[in-house]
């Protein structure tokens, strides 16, 4: 459903939303809260994705836990603004990009609320961002 939410924005772009090979995996959590994650980091990656750009979600599987991950094609973010982005109203880039900078601090709560860490790096098969939530199997 979160994807679905996602993709008129990113059609009208010519953004292709993909999901990368993805292990079968289950969470236990807020269903609800789980699925506000998900659409704000699509939201996220569409938004600074530019058009004709590629957003990848992947779900990977391990013995520690689950790894949801969402990669684009977009600018990216310079390592010191990574930790920043994660403040409520932060915005990156454009001054002018819609969204009131609360997409990614809103993610990091709910992140922290079901015991997972929230990671963001570059993305190495696309260039731009990678924000990856780990939860753990202990949790």
């Amino acid at each position: 459903l979160a994807i679905s939410d996602a993709i008129a924005a990113a059609q009208a772009r010519r953004i292709d939303i993909g999901m990368a090979p993805a292990d079968a995996a289950e969470l236990r959590g807020q269903a609800e809260a789980l699925r506000t994650l998900l659409r704000n980091l699509l939201d996220n990656a569409v938004k600074y994705t530019p058009e004709g750009g590629r957003v990848d979600v992947g779900i990977a599987a391990s013995a520690e836990g689950v790894e949801l991950s969402v990669e684009d094609s977009g600018p990216g973010l310079p390592a010191e603004e990574r930790s920043r982005v994660l403040d409520r109203f932060y915005r990156s880039g454009e001054p002018q990009a819609p969204g009131s900078g609360l997409g990614l601090a809103i993610v990091k709560s709910i992140a922290d609320l079901h015991g997972a860490t929230l990671a963001i790096d570059r993305s190495a098969g696309l260039g731009g961002l990678r924000v990856s939530v780990r939860f753990s199997r202990t949790v």
